[in-house]
């Protein structure tokens, strides 16, 4: 495993262990396979400071279901989402349980409604960003174009894009800031792949877009490296 990019903090940085590592597992993204889920709870104990956290994004996999698969009902893609991040889970419990003790306790794995429960980050700001994007004109425009960008296998609605928006609003400000459960701060996102959604994060981090947003969340700033 290598890094292959670094943003809002430094090699140096990482390899003194300065933070908590987490790992946001998108189900629809099929690098996380067994294999390099293993390779990544290794690399991430090897340089986390004190923890891991495993956050499976299986709820909000939903929101997608939703707009792909009008057919089944939203109860019927909610199961679905909540099947496949229980089969994640066990994966990584499974990849876990080979651990010695004392690295078992340093690996936290979570699902999306445990993150919702718990960070709080999530539970005080989210409101805050829903609320932004429905009455700031400029940072729907900016969010439903970000979107658009990403989703090209086909045409969607204006409606559709603004449901596929709903995803990205929820992981808006473990994005953004971070996450913090409890005393347990994570600083460092660790992801395999770059994507133009941390280059847009990362100018409204430094205030160059949506400054009056900004200012209305952490101070905190999640630090981006991408390893694989």
């Amino acid at each position: 495993m290598r890094i292959q990019k670094i943003i809002n903090t430094s090699l140096e940085e990482i390899k003194s262990k300065k933070y908590n590592i987490y790992i946001g597992i998108s189900l629809g993204n099929k690098w996380f396979s067994k294999e390099n889920l293993e390779k990544y709870m290794n690399w991430s104990l090897e340089h986390t400071k004190e923890k891991v956290l495993f956050l499976i994004a299986d709820k909000i996999q939903a929101i997608n279901y939703n707009v792909r698969n009008k057919s089944d009902s939203a109860n019927t893609n909610l199961k679905r989402a909540i099947r496949r991040g229980n089969e994640m889970k066990l994966i990584l419990e499974g990849l876990k349980s080979k651990l010695s003790k004392e690295k078992q306790k340093k690996v936290i794995i979570l699902t999306w409604q445990e993150y919702e429960e718990q960070s709080a980050f999530y539970k005080k700001y989210t409101p805050i960003i829903y609320s932004d994007f429905e009455k700031n004109k400029k940072f729907r425009r900016g969010i439903l174009d970000l979107v658009k960008s990403l989703i090209k296998d086909r045409e969607f609605s204006e409606e559709e894009y603004l449901k596929f928006s709903e995803y990205f609003l929820e992981e808006f400000i473990d994005l953004f800031s971070g996450i913090k459960i409890g005393k347990d701060y994570y600083g460092l996102y660790l992801y395999p792949q770059h994507s133009s959604v941390f280059s847009f994060m990362k100018k409204i981090q430094e205030g160059k877009l949506f400054s009056e947003l900004s200012k209305k969340l952490p101070k905190e700033k999640v630090a981006l490296a991408i390893v694989n």
